[in-house]
């Protein structure tokens, strides 16, 4: 079996872990699963709604949905999606409830496009978790560092000599496309 199916069935199987632990009434693997899905929850909510406090509740009601349906998820891979969708439907009922002057229009609920860029940011988040650790830092400290920095100070970072640098950002980011095209 391919290392990307390996990969991502080992996900997969930690997610599952993770649900059933969560059914069975485990308290840190709830606190995990949220942590593991809020920034997806909050950035979709937040596409939709951009007062925080209205970004809050909406974040406050998909978990309560979430733990309120966990024990009939029946595809833990379809997770990320099924919070996207709830998030949204919150949200949008979240809108709906406010008193406004003119009822809301349905062209006037932010566009999908928004929220498919939230799901592929998760999508990206999750398949860089699941690289190598060193190529995982690399691409860390090559695109998602607040501060740029030179491949000198990648290199002495990582303790890996420069002129490495280069073929293993080919190699990792190759083995980053691979998982995001196999999610």
């Amino acid at each position: 079996m391919e290392r990307t199916a390996i990969m991502l069935l080992r996900t997969a199987g930690r997610d599952q872990d993770l649900v059933e632990a969560c059914i069975d009434g485990d308290e840190a693997s709830w606190a995990e699963l949220i942590r593991k899905y809020q920034r997806l929850i909050y950035s979709t909510a937040r596409v939709l709604c951009p007062e925080p406090a209205d970004t809050a509740d909406v974040f406050q009601q998909v978990c309560l949905e979430l733990y309120r349906r966990l024990l009939h998820l029946r595809d833990v891979q379809s997770l990320p999606k099924w919070l996207i969708k709830v998030t949204r439907a919150k949200s949008v009922d979240m809108l709906r409830r406010r008193p406004r002057t003119t009822e809301l229009a349905e062209d006037e609920i932010p566009c999908d496009p928004q929220i498919e860029t939230s799901e592929r940011h998760h999508e990206l988040e999750q398949a860089l978790e699941q690289l190598p650790e060193r190529s995982r830092r690399l691409l860390n400290h090559l695109y998602f560092s607040e501060e740029p920095l030179s491949y000198a100070e990648i290199a002495q970072r990582l303790g890996i000599p420069v002129s490495s640098i280069g073929p293993t950002r080919a190699r990792s980011l190759q083995k980053l496309r691979r998982l995001m095209q196999s999610q």
